[in-house]
């Protein structure tokens, strides 16, 4: 039976909540409540009870329960889709608004992932900002996927990051720098004597990894495959500190940038050869595709480029991750 349809304007009387439509359109991507918490930071009570409130709104059933995976009512279907709709053209009227106030002020704000953020952007960004005093700077340390939701909120004007597996068909880049993926080992472990570690070495020993590096996994465990061979499955991390904390305490392996694994102590780094097999990663910087750059952040990619060239001489080398 479907809820009860409020007296009046639905959405004026009821007072629906763009929380509430965040939430359901969650949920209708996952297929799951739990999984639509998680992604909404929040109990998944919360989330039933937010597309609970949307159904009264709105006086009918999105979302039905099956066995396996929640399912979209055909009200369900129609409501997703003008949801989106909605919801995009807010986001893209948002993101002009702040980048007009950014403009205004000579303010750029970056998102970069975690390695990028901590290895490449320190020395860059300090350099940048004793060229244009009067620039503002903010770095946003984001994970992958939250560094294009940053572009798309208008949070960010720019995003350095790994260009590999995923969707930039909305999105403007430039690719400004390859690294290769390296395994790294505590120096106890017993691959650490091997000049190189293929399909059969690999097979035996489970991967520590955080959620941005799973496509590079499935990479492996694919040409792993074809060889007769099943890689472990992976034991996964919350994020980068937390796994340079576990290589730190010996326990277990994992694959790095080899900028970054460069930097670690007490640990080899093996170069992992498995026949079909490329561990190259493209990187570079991300902006939206209807938006205009703004001066600053037009300027700022320019120096970029420049300084992952090499043209700028007081930044590191720090930066190939």
């Amino acid at each position: 039976m479907p809820p009860a349809r409020p007296t009046g304007d639905a959405i004026s009387s009821a007072g629906i909540d763009l929380a509430e439509i965040e939430t359901f359109l969650a949920v209708a991507e996952t297929g799951s409540f739990s999984q639509a918490a998680e992604r909404m930071h929040i109990t998944q009570p919360s989330v039933t009870g937010r597309v609970q409130r949307l159904e009264a709104a709105l006086g009918t059933i999105l979302l039905t329960r099956s066995t396996r995976r929640v399912e979209l009512t055909d009200d369900g279907k129609r409501t997703e889709a003008a949801a989106r709709a909605a919801l995009h053209g807010l986001r893209e009227l948002v993101g002009e608004f702040r980048q007009r106030v950014r403009q205004a002020r000579q303010r750029v704000v970056i998102a970069a992932t975690p390695m990028i953020a901590a290895l490449s952007m320190p020395a860059i960004l300090h350099a940048y900002g004793e060229r244009y005093p009067d620039v503002e700077m903010e770095l946003l340390d984001v994970k992958h996927s939250e560094a294009l939701s940053a572009l798309d909120r208008g949070d960010a004007d720019v995003a350095v990051m790994s260009l590999d597996e995923i969707d930039l068909s909305n999105y403007k880049f430039q690719h400004l720098w390859s690294g290769t993926m390296v395994l790294v080992v505590p120096s106890i472990h017993p691959l650490a004597g091997l000049e190189r570690v293929g399909a059969r070495e690999l097979a035996f020993h489970p991967l520590m990894l955080i959620e941005q590096y799973l496509p590079v996994r499935a990479r492996i465990a694919e040409a792993m495959e074809k060889q007769g061979f099943s890689l472990p499955p992976p034991k996964m991390v919350g994020n980068l500190n937390t796994l340079m904390g576990m290589l730190d305490a010996r326990m277990g392996i994992t694959l790095l940038p080899n900028g970054m694994a460069e930097r670690c102590r007490d640990v080899c780094i093996v170069p992992l050869e498995v026949e079909g097999l490329t561990l190259t990663r493209r990187f570079g910087v991300v902006f939206p595709r209807k938006a205009d750059l703004s001066a600053a952040a037009a300027s700022f990619c320019k120096f970029l480029e420049r300084a992952v060239a090499g043209d700028e001489r007081s930044i590191p080398q720090s930066k190939r991750t």
